[in-house]
């Protein structure tokens, strides 16, 4: 029998198992139960709003078993304009009178809805009969209409503690023993999602500890990239293989390689993998064109290929799918000291030699010429432009690199000397020039000197002037009575 993913084996059946989110499951029972208790909430829909792997799913799914509900889920990423989701959410209100369970509508990844259909989805929601529940990793992006009818509950990011506990927890379950290094480095890269953390947790047990530095260091994609491919690898179903690019960060080209790893490990018969690869090489065509003529409309058509096209290539390997990283991107990891310090060479030559870009990668490749055959010559381009010992062993080669620093160092030493006996003599020139100046300002100051003497001896020549007496007043006169 298939593995089954952790993910299902160990989602809670209970609100009451689902990890540190008491406050937003009170408020939840609390609405769920007025529904069964025949006094519908003011606000008929639920808004579980918090980051990814918090819990929300699980609420719904849990309330479902604990509260005998039958779920009506869609996906509002993939149905998100207001006729699809109409279509839906009706056929759920009449299959209610002929069905034996009460239905709960759930609406996942709500932050996607349309605008245009926001007004007609909140009109669903007044006369609902059945209780609807949204979840949304933005509540900000949740149209303004939708929020305004629906109550929030927020749901917490969760702590490593958290992620540690419940992955401790599921490995007593499967009498499996990993080291608590790896444990602490599963939940410290799961960035609070105890989704991720789990498929992490069940890839390392089944692929071995050895692994697991390979596997978690890719942690930041794969984070939605697992996802994605599982949507593809797991089904036959075209529309549902469709979804795998919504809301993944990652673009189609990129998305591409990971198919591209992943299909010599999924299909069983190498006539199938020839299917899978011929979907993913149109794919690459539609990629390209859309590339070459800024037509992106073409992307719909690589992604229909790349996921629906490989989806149903073939029967697959079923249970737990390992999925690898592709080579290309391992590559591009390991060669980007290289293309950063290629890239800081090409900036000094476009800088220096004022050159376009292209001009500069051909110059580069004539320069390794000169780096290889012709050292003091490449010395002295090294100090022109200024170049690091580590961008001259880029273009020289790890043996002729030390003797290139050698030169350019004995260069840049004659250089300083040289600028420092120029420094020194116009010193010299200042210094002279200062003396001169200072003997100027002697002279200046004598005959200034003499002229205040000459301006003195001529006012003492003059006659002084008798002193007028002063003017008496009315007031002195009465000050004097």
């Amino acid at each position: 029998m298939p593995e089954l993913p952790w993910v299902e084996k160990y989602r809670p059946k209970r609100l009451s198992e689902i990890v540190n989110q008491e406050q937003a499951i009170e408020k939840v029972k609390a609405w769920i139960e007025s529904w069964l208790h025949g006094n519908p909430p003011k606000k008929k829909a639920l808004l579980l709003a918090g980051p990814p792997g918090s819990g929300k799913t699980t609420t719904v799914y849990a309330i479902a078993n604990e509260y005998n509900f039958e779920v009506i889920e869609l996906n509002a990423s993939d149905e998100r304009t207001y006729e699809k989701i109409a279509r839906y959410v009706q056929a759920a209100y009449t299959m209610d009178i002929f069905g034996k369970r009460r239905k709960l509508i759930f609406l996942d990844e709500a932050d996607n809805i349309e605008p245009s259909g926001a007004k007609e989805i909140a009109k669903l929601i007044d006369k609902a009969r059945n209780p609807i529940i949204m979840a949304a990793n933005k509540y900000w992006e949740v149209p303004k209409e939708i929020r305004e009818k629906a109550e929030l509950v927020e749901y917490k990011r969760l702590t490593q503690r958290d992620l540690m506990t419940a992955m401790v927890r599921i490995l007593k379950k499967e009498g499996i023993t990993i080291p608590k290094e790896i444990l602490v480095e599963i939940a410290k890269r799961a960035s609070g999602d105890l989704r991720a953390a789990i498929n992490d947790l069940q890839t390392v047990a089944i692929g071995g500890i050895e692994d697991a530095k390979q596997i978690l260091a890719y942690r930041d994609v794969e984070k939605t990239v697992f996802q994605a491919l599982g949507l593809v690898f797991s089904s036959d179903n075209a529309k549902k293989a469709k979804m795998a690019l919504w809301n993944l960060d990652m673009s189609p080209d990129e998305f591409l390689l990971w198919v591209d790893e992943n299909i010599p490990h999924m299909y069983l018969r190498p006539e199938e993998m020839a299917k899978a690869y011929d979907a993913i090489s149109r794919a690459d065509i539609y990629l390209g064109r859309a590339s070459r003529t800024g037509n992106y409309s073409l992307w719909k058509y690589a992604i229909d290929m790349m996921t629906a096209g490989v989806a149903v290539a073939g029967t697959k390997k079923r249970g737990f799918a390992k999925f690898y990283p592709p080579n290309t991107l391992k590559i591009l990891a390991e060669s980007k000291e290289e293309r950063s310090t290629r890239d800081s060479i090409l900036k000094k030559i476009m800088k220096e030699m004022h050159m376009s870009k292209l001009e500069a990668l051909e110059t580069m490749k004539i320069l390794r010429t000169i780096f290889e055959n012709n050292l003091d010559l490449a010395a002295h381009f090294t100090v022109f432009l200024g170049l690091s010992e580590k961008e001259v062993e880029f273009l020289a080669g790890k043996d002729n690199a030390g003797t290139i620093w050698g030169k350019a160092l004995a260069i840049r030493r004659k250089l300083k000397l040289t600028k420092a006996e120029e420094e020194k003599e116009i010193e010299e020139h200042e210094e002279e020039g200062e003396v001169e100046e200072a003997e100027e300002e002697v002279e200046e100051e004598n005959i200034e000197k003499k002229e205040e003497e000459e301006k003195k001896e001529a006012k003492e020549e003059k006659p002084k002037e008798k002193k007028k007496g002063k003017q008496v007043t009315l007031f002195d006169f009465i000050k004097k009575k």
